[in-house]
């Protein structure tokens, strides 16, 4: 996969160079825990990672978002995956960004949770990774 460039990123140079400083998952993870949690006070939102590092917050798929896109500047694929939840039960969903290092899978978030937070490339699967936010959620 090729890196996303500047040019291609609709980012601002600022911007980009700032995404592009985040070379490893530990540090975009890091990142996102240092800027606070959209808690939506005026309604839905879906924030693009040019509004997250413009406005300085983000929930979960915001988060999820700006890691894709962080790891899409450093030649990764872009991938999140939705963790679905029981709506009937009040739980909402949760989603994550994915990577993989030597063969295992990991995911980055943006949660007020440290344990559906981030995690290391230990797992073969997709599926396997999801099924560790199961028993914390």
């Amino acid at each position: 996969m090729l890196r996303l460039s500047q040019k291609d990123s609709g980012l601002t140079r600022q911007e980009y160079k700032k995404l592009a400083r985040l070379s490893t998952p530990i540090k975009i993870q890091d990142f996102l825990d240092k800027i606070p949690m959209n808690w939506e006070k005026r309604g839905d939102t879906h924030l693009s990672p040019r509004r997250v590092l413009r406005e300085k917050k983000a929930h979960c798929i915001e988060g999820a978002l700006l890691a894709a896109a962080t790891l899409w500047i450093h030649g990764e694929p872009p991938l999140i995956m939705n963790v679905s939840a029981r709506m009937d039960r009040g739980d909402v969903d949760h989603v994550v960004a994915l990577y993989k290092r030597n063969g295992y899978w990991g995911a980055i978030s943006k949660t007020n949770h440290a344990t559906i937070r981030f995690r290391d490339p230990v797992y073969r699967t997709p599926r396997e990774l999801a099924l560790t936010y199961f028993h914390e959620w």
